[in-house]
């Protein structure tokens, strides 16, 4: 007797984890380029005749593109389909690499960053969108967690790997080389990548007009778990963001006296944390959703406490603590993916992908306050001729102002949600 046929629902959880494969190493590829910037830096400055203010615009246009065309990303994703738009992605990616290889002047290098800021914008709601059609329900919340952590190896490819490649092949091979992994990528993708199990037409409902697209955003706002995810990704990120992306380093260095090498190490805490964090926060999620307002709440007021022990000590921080805070940022990832996943089950899953990015502008605009109040803090300070380390201090104290703001705004939504949960969606 031969083997018994595969059930339908097997194949389809087979094909659906592979869907989830394929589009999750689309986000890793596009966090390598993102963060690719962090270990070329020197190398940025004498290629392009720049020094440290130009170089930080590349980190603050990336921002600005992600909080600009997150809204824009996620209709196109519930209009288009994801397959489309993460080839999309990565043909953006593709030739933003590929310009920032071969050119060696500031403007045009802001150009190709921001190619490959559009195509970064377009990941992760695509890979939410493909894993909502695609995987079973109980699954997901932990799926999203897991596409952030393979999100952090594509941020570790992009530290030690990518240094070691531009030491033996130089600029411009090496970000050649990957721009041509990621066009590959992008063919395969377009080749493999299903939208759905069953085919749909894609939707087509008032695409040609404004009003339909202001609708869309529309009805996503007035959802209650929309507004409370947006708010769950602002306050659990900035801080996060802001010191990951921009002022981590110096803070550690300048603020709390530590070596190059040291604060290096500490950093690399962050990534650890976040892979550690989002597999025990993507778990809970799925086992219940009651879970992804508290242990968000919960995180935020850790870090809170932890920002207020570090800066408020007299003198340099201890190591232990200085490190405790480091790890507590580094859960701060996960925990603003809880708010994405607030906004997506609050809202029709064909609403999925814009929900997603209303939650996610939520989290760029809180790291483009948070970099933009510590950098303004810093620059005032410096003029009225203030201590570096009591700069610094001062400076993050201004984070307070988002934490009690993006806090005051969780537990009134929260409170709205669970009010309205016998006539709406659970958030």
């Amino acid at each position: 007797m031969g083997a018994p046929a595969l059930s339908r629902p097997d194949t389809d959880h087979r094909r659906g984890m592979v869907m989830w494969v394929l589009g999750a190493s689309v986000y890793l590829v596009a966090v390598f380029h993102r963060t690719s910037l962090s270990v070329v830096s020197g190398l940025a400055e004498q290629r392009f005749g720049i020094g440290p203010a130009e170089l930080s615009m590349f980190t603050v246009q990336q921002l600005l593109v992600a909080a600009g065309l997150q809204l824009p990303a996620g209709l196109l994703v519930d209009r288009f389909g994801p397959r489309r738009t993460l080839t999309a992605a990565l043909v953006l990616m593709a030739v933003g690499q590929t310009g920032f290889a071969l050119i060696a002047d500031f403007p045009l290098g802001l150009v190709a960053r921001a190619l490959l800021g559009f195509g970064d914008a377009l990941t992760f709601v695509s890979v939410l969108r493909l894993t909502t059609s695609w995987c079973r329900e109980k699954r997901i919340a932990l799926l999203v967690q897991l596409t952030a952590v393979l999100g952090m190896a594509g941020n570790l490819l992009s530290t030690a790997p990518l240094h070691l490649l531009l030491a033996d092949l130089g600029w411009t091979p090496t970000f050649l080389g990957t721009a041509a992994l990621t066009a590959v990528l992008g063919c395969l993708i377009y080749g493999t990548v299903r939208d759905s199990p069953v085919p749909v037409p894609v939707s087509t409902q008032s695409s040609e007009r404004l009003r339909g697209v202001v609708a869309d955003l529309a009805a996503v706002w007035r959802v209650p778990g929309t507004r409370l995810g947006f708010w769950m990704h602002f306050t659990s990120t900035f801080s996060f963001m802001a010191f990951s992306l921009l002022w981590g380093f110096p803070f550690l260095t300048r603020g709390q006296g530590m070596s190059p090498a040291a604060a290096s190490q500490v950093l690399a805490l962050l990534v650890v944390a976040n892979m550690v964090a989002g597999l025990v926060f993507g778990q809970l999620a799925a086992s219940s959703r009651r879970t992804r307002v508290p242990v968000n709440a919960v995180t935020i007021v850790v870090v809170a406490a932890l920002w207020a022990a570090v800066l408020w000590w007299p003198g340099p921080a201890p190591y232990p603590l200085v490190v405790a805070l480091v790890v507590g940022l580094g859960t701060c990832g996960p925990a603003s993916m809880l708010g994405v996943d607030v906004a997506r089950t609050a809202n029709p899953p064909e609403k999925a992908a814009t929900a997603a990015a209303t939650a996610n502008v939520g989290g760029s605009i809180g790291a483009l306050v948070a970099v933009g109040v510590v950098g303004v803090g810093l620059a005032l300070l410096d003029h009225l001729a203030v201590a570096t380390a009591t700069a610094y201090t001062i400076a993050f104290t201004a984070q307070w102002s988002l934490f009690l703001v993006g806090g005051t705004q969780i537990v009134r939504y929260w409170r709205i949600t669970r009010s309205a949960r016998p006539t709406g969606r659970l958030p």
